[in-house]
């Protein structure tokens, strides 16, 4: 027993010594607040259960979507006082509650505070406004329970990770790109994948022919071995090369423009959004981290299901510095798809430092198209035709928050 349960004690024997009964009840009373407290102490957070509800881990940039935080106390011991301290991101946004600074680097608290009945479970319902780009990851939460005077009996933090990722807006793009191949134009003269579609008869069977291909009617008809023969498939290909560097000098600066930074992403995601509605098959690569120790963002080009979403959570996760200059990131792209390839460069920097590697790649086959973005991309874009590149300038009026489509011109 602990020192108040032993006073208490001493009060109820001198009240019974002395004939005061009213001395025995306050010595009785102190010595039942002992026990309450050493029950809290002891058993305050056993049955306890916390439960944080996201409503989803992918939302898009203005989006809302549910957080529910649940509460349980599964025993027969009521709480009166229970705090829960959720440490979240500090850019998180909650649309009821303001977040609480946590002595943790870059997390805040989610603080909650209940009294609970025995076996209450209690759902309070908040909403995570998606204002900010990037992946949020949530941490431990800590919880407390005190007895009725409000002091603090236990403590204990328990792992609740959890992630959510805000991709970035997609707008309708007004005008299309019209040079030597516009968004995809350029049909591939070779392809890796045969469409079944396109058959185009057959040929005599070459060593190396996949059994696969054969022809066996035909073969059986000929009394010679036939491999059935495909044009190669016309659907078109594009690559958004993001320059994420958005201010000049070295890129290991990680300096960086947070407007045209988002600007960038909103239109890489419009541009891929609008390719792979006209049936293109379309990729992405930027020089950035995403969440990996790779300093490369590669998503290979493809036109099937859920493309748009590899995209988008790709451009969600780019870290806001260049992990490496732009002109590597064009000049590994021969190693990456092949030539025939539409390739569009989105930059917001005046291009010098990168339009040789972008001639090269016109002259090995690739159409190259570059984009300009920010307060000076007409005359960037002028820079560029003056070398013989096609360019054009996009825009997101009046702001990437508010714009209601990609303004692309001359």
């Amino acid at each position: 027993m602990n020192g108040q349960a032993w006073l208490g004690l001493g009060l109820a024997a001198l009240g019974a010594v002395a004939g005061a009964p009213s001395l025995v009840l306050v010595g009785v009373l102190v010595v039942l607040v002992a026990i309450l407290r050493r029950l809290w102490s002891r058993f305050g957070l056993r049955g306890v259960v916390y439960e944080r509800v996201l409503g989803t881990d992918r939302a898009v940039w203005g989006d809302e979507f549910p957080l529910d935080v649940v509460i349980w106390n599964r025993k027969p011991l009521p709480l009166p006082w229970l705090r829960a301290e959720d440490f979240v991101p500090e850019e998180m946004t909650l649309r009821e509650r303001s977040l609480v600074r946590a002595d943790r680097p870059g997390l805040a608290i989610l603080d909650n505070t209940w009294s609970l009945a025995w076996y209450e479970r209690v759902v309070r319902h908040l909403h995570v406004v998606a204002d900010r780009r990037g992946v949020f990851r949530l941490d431990a939460v800590r919880l407390r329970v005190a007895d009725l005077f409000a002091r603090e009996t236990a403590e204990e933090e328990r792992s609740y990770p959890a992630t959510y990722v805000v991709r970035p807006r997609t707008v309708p793009v007004r005008a299309r790109l019209t040079a030597r191949a516009s968004l995809g134009d350029r049909l591939a003269h070779t392809s890796l994948f045969r469409d079944p579609a396109l058959f185009a008869g057959v040929r005599p069977y070459q060593p190396g022919d996949p059994l696969r291909q054969v022809h066996w009617r035909a073969t059986a008809r000929t009394g010679r071995t036939v491999v059935k023969r495909f044009d190669p498939s016309r659907q078109r290909e594009l690559l958004l090369a993001v320059d994420i560097q958005t201010v000049e000098g070295p890129h290991w600066l990680m300096a960086y423009d947070e407007q045209l930074l988002e600007g960038l992403c909103v239109a890489a995601a419009s541009l891929a959004r609008q390719t792979l509605a006209e049936g293109a098959e379309c990729g992405l690569m930027a020089a950035a981290y995403a969440g990996t120790p790779q300093p490369f963002v590669w998503i290979p080009p493809s036109a099937g299901p859920g493309q748009l979403g590899r995209i988008t959570d790709a451009l969600a996760r780019l870290s806001p510095g260049a992990s490496a200059p732009y002109e590597h990131v064009l000049a590994s792209l021969p190693r990456r798809v092949g030539a025939g390839a539409t390739v569009v460069a989105l930059s917001s920097r005046q291009p010098a430092s990168f339009l040789g590697v972008l001639r090269r790649l016109a002259r090995t086959g690739y159409a190259i198209q570059l984009v300009t973005m920010g307060p000076d991309a007409g005359t960037h874009a002028a820079v560029a035709r003056a070398s013989g590149i096609p360019a054009r300038t996009a825009e997101l009026r009046p702001d990437w928050r508010t714009s209601d489509a990609l303004v692309v011109g001359a």
